[in-house]
């Protein structure tokens, strides 16, 4: 029996080129992007260009079975790509914000998938690329979805990416395993950016410490204790935190005079909110309700991040002062604990 044997030297990857294919382009169309973008290409006819063009991409497709599962492709006979390999990985599990933007929040299944011609419509991203986006957030869904232990990590570990990309894949399963409403209709101003910072904010504080518990599900004992509040901060406490908040504002002279009005609605209904997020429809809803009940009034109001940053640490800080003489101190462990998080929120939203 005749064997050949052959050593090869490192697989040489033109990470530009692979950029094209991840995005969905055609062959066609990477070779004269190629020409426009890299005036190397020049020096080739247009025949050679795209035969190199169509060469690399039959290595990609040969190679993202592999992509898929990223632990062996490090290691595997059949590509020998060296430290390239982590630039790919991170590539290929890129999302496009504005592609997520449209997954996020919508059921994983058979008929979002059909959806994707819908979603390659409204952000002109190419259908494949659109197709490799909600495969890798199915893949990983199913990979970490009912794993012990911070969702982040387990996708790390799993996937071999980076911590930003981690968190926003993180955030997109919290966001689907709770089934919590971020539509772009009803939140059209809420960016993935924003969205992502927002979610890893609820993950890190309103779920179970620890690193052994999976930060999937909120701490129901914290929701508990936030729901609460409305029996153990009496109404006339409640009424002097407003009166509180209201005069520290009115102190400031470089506060326009409507933000006194909306100070007193932000207070009542940033309460109403947090009281009932032990209840599941309400915490699915908790984005709109920050939308429509704490923020359209302050942009109706003409009023600025600015000042909502200080509303809110006025707020926070008139709590601490009236729960600490009237006797109820023992309720501000939840409520700073809730207010670090909605504020965050609220001035990503705004």
């Amino acid at each position: 029996m005749d064997i050949l044997s052959t050593v090869t030297e490192p697989l040489v990857i033109e990470e530009e080129v692979f950029v094209l294919w991840l995005s969905g382009y055609t062959i066609e169309q990477s070779t004269d992007h190629r020409y426009k973008a890299d005036s190397t290409c020049s020096d080739f006819s247009r025949d050679v260009v795209r035969c190199d063009t169509e060469d690399q991409f039959q290595t990609f497709e040969l190679m993202e079975p592999l992509f898929r599962k990223p632990g062996i492709l490090a290691s595997s006979p059949l590509f020998n790509i060296g430290k390239t390999v982590d630039n790919l990985l991170q590539q290929y599990y890129s999302l496009d914000a504005i592609v997520a933007r449209e997954l996020v929040g919508r059921k994983i299944g058979a008929k979002l998938r059909k959806d994707l011609d819908s979603i390659h419509e409204i952000t002109r991203v190419p259908l494949k690329s659109c197709y490799r986006q909600y495969d890798n957030i199915r893949r990983i869904y199913k990979e970490v979805d009912e794993k012990e232990g911070k969702v982040t990590r387990n996708i790390q570990r799993f996937f071999g990416v980076n911590t930003s990309l981690a968190q926003q894949y993180a955030a997109t399963i919290f966001i689907m395993d709770n089934r919590i409403d971020v539509s772009p209709k009803k939140l059209p101003n809420l960016t993935f950016d924003s969205l992502v910072k927002c979610v890893s904010q609820i993950m890190k504080e309103w779920c179970p410490p620890g690193d052994v518990q999976s930060d999937i599900d909120v701490d129901r004992t914290f929701l508990k204790d936030l729901h609460e509040l409305k029996d153990r901060v009496p109404e006339t406490g409640m009424q002097a935190v407003i009166n509180m908040s209201v005069e520290s504002i009115k102190a400031r002279k470089d506060m326009p005079a409507q933000i006194v009005c909306e100070m007193k609605k932000l207070v009542r209904k940033l309460m109403q909110i947090g009281t009932d997020l032990v209840h599941t429809k309400d915490f699915r809803d908790i984005f709109i309700d920050v939308e429509e009940k704490a923020l359209m009034g302050w942009r109706d109001a003409d009023l600025s991040s600015v000042h909502l940053e200080v509303a809110l640490s006025v707020f926070v800080t008139s709590f601490s002062a009236v729960a600490s003489t009237k006797g109820f101190t023992f309720t501000i462990p939840t409520f700073d604990k809730y207010m670090k998080t909605v504020s965050s929120c609220l001035l990503l939203m705004l």
